[in-house]
């Protein structure tokens, strides 16, 4: 009998978790909730999860793309917004105020273990925690550290430049095994000249391929061209970085598959 009862009181939780139904309003919590919710959960995404640059494996083929505002959110009050309250504090409140559920997505997760934090709370929200489970498993027992014999200090240049100090890119390192240049370049300080002298041994680009700017086309000077020649020099899209989330394992595999 109490067999039977908890077998029902599990039955009828499941049943309101797959009820349940979310609408993702940034880049970021689309590529989790694509990859940690069953598509008959899903009932609305960004703009941006249209865009197969931006998206990962999983990119949004038949769902509504909502721009984000008071007025396209109104017929989904009654689901569950994932949104960035940073972003978006105005209209967070106002949706608050409207009685909106709404589950805060801010990018904070600093740390794989918070990020790992953040997928188990977002398995638990759509039901679907062991899924969450096997991808942090997954994401722990990743093996995509690089044999390389020489120095491994690293330059990272996006089509806008040196990347920021973002979490994903120092992630990206640890799981390649590689590490920070000892002479930090920006955006505001970068030249090629400054190149010469943080002596990097390894390059990453960040690309598309497909930017025609000032920044992205220092990426195929003859000089950095000459440079890495003989040195390890790695390409990965631009999509694995633009978020910290499972991404940046996805992109540090790709490296690895290209090593030589």
């Amino acid at each position: 009998m109490l067999k039977t009862r908890i077998f029902s009181i599990a039955f009828f939780l499941s049943l309101s978790a797959s009820a349940e139904q979310f609408v993702s309003l940034t880049l970021c919590s689309d590529r989790l909730l694509a990859e940690l919710a069953r598509p008959e959960q899903i009932s609305a995404q960004s703009l941006y999860s249209k865009n197969p640059l931006m998206m990962l494996d999983k990119v949004n083929r038949d769902k509504p793309a909502l721009e984000v505002t008071l007025t396209s959110l109104l017929p989904y009050l009654d689901k569950t917004l994932l949104i960035n309250e940073t972003f978006y504090p105005q209209l967070a409140a106002d949706l608050k105020k409207l009685g909106a559920k709404i589950v805060p997505i801010n990018d904070s997760p600093q740390t794989p273990e918070e990020l790992f934090a953040l997928i188990l709370q977002l398995g638990k929200l759509t039901g679907n925690e062991r899924h969450a489970e096997a991808l942090i498993d997954k994401l722990k027992s990743q093996h995509s550290r690089l044999n390389l014999s020489s120095s491994t200090d690293t330059l990272i240049l996006s089509d806008t430049g040196p990347v920021g100090d973002f979490p994903q890119y120092s992630i990206l390192l640890d799981l390649l095994g590689l590490t920070p240049l000892k002479m930090p370049l920006t955006t505001q300080n970068f030249s090629l000249e400054k190149v010469l002298l943080a002596e990097p041994n390894v390059l990453i680009e960040i690309s598309d391929r497909q930017s025609y700017n000032e920044q992205a086309e220092l990426l195929r000077h003859p000089f950095l061209q000459k440079l890495f020649q003989n040195r390890p020099h790695f390409h990965i899209p631009m999509k694995y970085t633009y978020c910290f989330d499972h991404g940046v394992w996805m992109g540090a595999e790709m490296i690895y598959h290209q090593q030589k």
